[in-house]
């Protein structure tokens, strides 16, 4: 007999390969224990969406700081996840390897794993990569709008594709044992990427660009070429990167409505149709974009998803793989189990 979607989704390992919340917290000043009508994330949230691993990305900020200043602002992010989950114990639990998410939902706990959005927290200094390492993070996208020593997909190229030091990063990554995030990367990066690394990678929070043509969306060549590699492309619920008439409205003046969670769904089919079951999961962006489709307010409402799966006829293991599991199989290959 089939499950409702209820007790699926609580079956089911649920991961969020993307949100921004560490900015609030830093910078806001919130506590993740407490439960806000504000952004989109905190733990009483979490709960009740039956999250069971959120990947806390520490955005190093935006081009044009002076040097030093993006490596700081990546350790008082991670010092101030560290702080949380140091008062949260109870309720969250540092995931370094895939064994360590799955002891946490043994236990009734929310397993995090840190990320680091922005390369140019490295400071050119393999040295900080292997630094944050040890602190924890087992994640990098490697650029973010602003190009470094990676190419990004809203700026001109400087380097077409990868530096020199670029393909250093990619290759000591894959040493330490930490997943290689392309979104924000340039079309030519990723290519890059794919030439040079030894493990699959993914795209945190991206969309499919055959649906909304905006460059922060992967074309179908990517997608396939990633899913070839055994990668995983997370969705994002950002409207804009989702849905090309709220694109082509917005602008100005212009506040279009949001699409509905269908779109979100959309997306999966569509990266599912080229790249394989295996090639997709859920990277909301929460907390760094709004607004998120009608549906999918924040991060309490993800059972929707499964259950807009389970309505398009996706069987239970499918599901399972969309919703966490394409994604833990890369972490634990990656990070070890």
């Amino acid at each position: 007999m089939a499950k409702d979607y209820e007790s699926l989704h609580r079956e089911i390992t649920v991961c969020d390969t993307h949100c921004d919340t560490i900015d609030r917290v830093l910078d806001g000043g919130i506590d993740l224990g407490d439960r806000s009508d504000k952004g989109h994330i905190d733990i009483p949230r979490m709960i009740e969406g039956g999250m069971d691993v959120q990947i806390f990305a520490c955005w190093s900020g935006k081009a044009g700081e002076a040097d030093g200043y993006y490596s700081k602002r990546a350790l008082r992010m991670i010092d101030a996840l560290h702080l949380q989950l140091d008062k949260h114990g109870d309720a969250l639990s540092l995931a370094l390897t895939a064994g360590d998410v799955l002891e946490a939902k043994k236990n009734g706990k929310i397993a995090v794993i840190i990320a680091i959005e922005g390369g140019s927290a490295i400071e050119d200094d393999l040295g900080l990569l292997r630094d944050f390492y040890r602190l924890g993070v087992r994640c990098m996208t490697l650029t973010w709008n602003s190009t470094n020593w990676a190419d990004a997909s809203q700026e001109e190229p400087k380097h077409n594709g990868l530096s020199d030091f670029g393909r250093d990063v990619v290759r000591e990554m894959n040493r330490l044992g930490m997943v290689i995030d392309v979104s924000h990367a340039a079309d030519k990066t990723v290519v890059d990427i794919l030439e040079i690394s030894s493990a699959p990678i993914i795209a945190s929070h991206s969309c499919a660009k055959a649906i909304c043509d905006h460059p922060r969306n992967v074309n179908d060549d990517l997608i396939k070429a990633i899913a070839d590699t055994g990668g995983v492309i997370c969705v994002n619920f950002f409207s804009l990167f989702l849905d090309q008439e709220f694109k082509n409205q917005s602008g100005g003046d212009s506040k279009p409505d949001p699409p509905l969670l269908s779109i979100v769904i959309d997306h999966i089919d569509h990266i599912v149709s080229v790249g394989g079951i295996d090639s997709v999961g859920i990277g909301s962006d929460f907390d760094g974009m709004n607004p998120p489709p009608k549906g999918l307010e924040d991060i309490s409402t993800m059972p929707r998803i499964t259950n807009a799966l389970l309505e398009k006829h996706y069987s239970e293991a499918e599901i399972a793989k969309i919703m966490g599991g394409n994604f833990l199989r890369v972490f634990g290959e990656v990070c070890g189990i």
